[in-house]
Parts: structure tokens; sequence; C-alpha cells
């Protein structure tokens, strides 16, 4: 995706989205939003390039910065659902590396998420119901935490807003789940109506107002893999969609 500049004010940035600590009283660095690995390997090689200065202009990922600590503090989680995912798609916590390579590489390097989701804890989440014989049983807490701080990120990155407080409301489902009815007001939730726009100096509002990286409310970052919309009509909802399989939205 291109690069969009973001003129928002500038005393909104003063914070770690995640923690609210004043990120000039820590270490701090670029967060990728959404999760890095959740993309292809030619993309996030696209995307070093890029920040290397050396990539093609459609290269760009989108990043915000947060304090360090809590850039790390995510990273066991996001490699936990990228396992989670990968054993769905492929129908197995072993999947054979000829039709399913990157899927058996992933999980091969996470003995440990893979001993966990064979783990069977009291109850099991809507998401992996009528998966028989294959049935996991993820830690929703974990998934929860991942939706969250990407949902933060597109956020702040695109409408300049930093979401500190805890949100109303996160959900996740396969999008196959859902009703046609269901389905359509999810794919509907980008935007803020023709009288409502976003932060002036925002990403959004120059996606909005030049129409630059929309395409019906939502923004691509790899098609197939990852898009995201962020609605600001009432309160703020990030919606997602992962590998054209998992719909997560939240709101505050």
């Amino acid at each position: 995706m291109f690069h969009v500049e973001d003129y928002s004010d500038d005393r909104l940035k003063s914070w770690c989205i995640h923690c609210g600590v004043a990120i000039a009283n820590v270490k701090a660095n670029r967060d990728h939003v959404p999760t890095k690995s959740f993309l292809s390997r030619r993309l996030r090689e696209d995307g070093a390039a890029y920040d290397r200065g050396q990539g093609a202009p459609d290269g760009y990922l989108p990043q915000v910065v947060v304090c360090k600590a809590c850039n790390a503090g995510y990273s066991r989680d996001e490699a936990y659902l990228l396992c989670v995912l990968h054993a769905v798609l492929a129908g197995s916590l072993y999947p054979d590396p000829d039709t399913h390579p990157e899927a058996a590489k992933v999980l091969r390097s996470n003995r440990d998420v893979v001993r966990s989701l064979k783990a069977d804890p009291n109850g099991q989440m809507l998401l992996f119901d009528d998966l028989e014989p294959f049935t996991l049983y993820p830690d929703p807490d974990r998934v929860r935490g991942v939706v969250l701080k990407n949902a933060r990120g597109h956020a702040y990155h695109e409408i300049g807003e930093p979401m500190l407080d805890e949100p109303s409301f996160i959900s996740f489902q396969p999008l196959s789940s859902m009703t046609d009815e269901e389905c359509a007001a999810f794919e509907n939730g980008g935007g803020g109506g023709s009288d409502l726009w976003p932060e002036v100096g925002s990403r959004m509002m120059v996606r909005v107002v030049e129409g630059v990286g929309l395409a019906g409310g939502w923004v691509e970052v790899e098609r197939g893999r990852y898009r995201y919309a962020v609605d600001w009509s009432a309160g703020v909802t990030v919606r997602t969609v992962i590998w054209d399989y998992l719909a997560t939205e939240t709101r505050w």
C-alpha cells in the first residue's frame, strides 16, 4: 500500500497507545499494524526495503510509534494467533509441508503453542465449532489481545486517535459463520457518513477527500491476507479481516 503523510495533531502522539506512558520518557520503536507476520514474506520484504529507502512506492506497511516494552509484550500472543490461523486453515496441527509449507514451518517452529492448543480447557470458542474431527481450543484472551493491539494501531494510524481506554466491545469470528445480513452490515463498516469528517490532517482525511487506498471504506494491506476499516461516526469502531477468514470488530 502507498504511504499517506500524517498531519494530525502532534499533541495526540505523546503517549504509548497501549499503556499510556509518555513516549518521551521511555524507549520507543515502530510497531507494524497489522501484525507483520500475518502478511506474506514477499510483502514483509517489500516493507523492509521501503523502510530502508530502497523499496517501491507501494511498499509501505502501516506503522505507529509505541513504547518498546509494549511492542515486545505482544510478540508471544501474535505468534500464538498466527499458529491458530495456520492450523485451522490447514486442518491440522501437523500439516503436510508439501501442501501447506508455510503452515508446516510456522507450527514446527512453535511447538509450545502446538502443545497448548492440544489441551482441552473448560468450554470451547465458537470460532472453532463445526470443525470435527479437527477441533482446537485456543485461549480467547490471547486472541483478544492481538485483535485489540491491531485495532488501537489502526485507529491511531488512520484518524490520529489514541484509544487509551478499554474498548466497550470486541468480537472475532469466521466470516463464514455470519448470516448474509450480518456480513453485509460488517462489510459496510467504514467511514463516518457524508456529514462527519475525520480528524483534520489525519491519513483518513486524505483517503476520504482524495480516495487514496480506500475500497468500499476498507484499506487493503494485502489482498487475501489483511484489510481493515475505521468508522468514526459514533465513537470509534475498527473492523479487520485476516486471511479472508477471521472477522474482528473493536468498538470504543
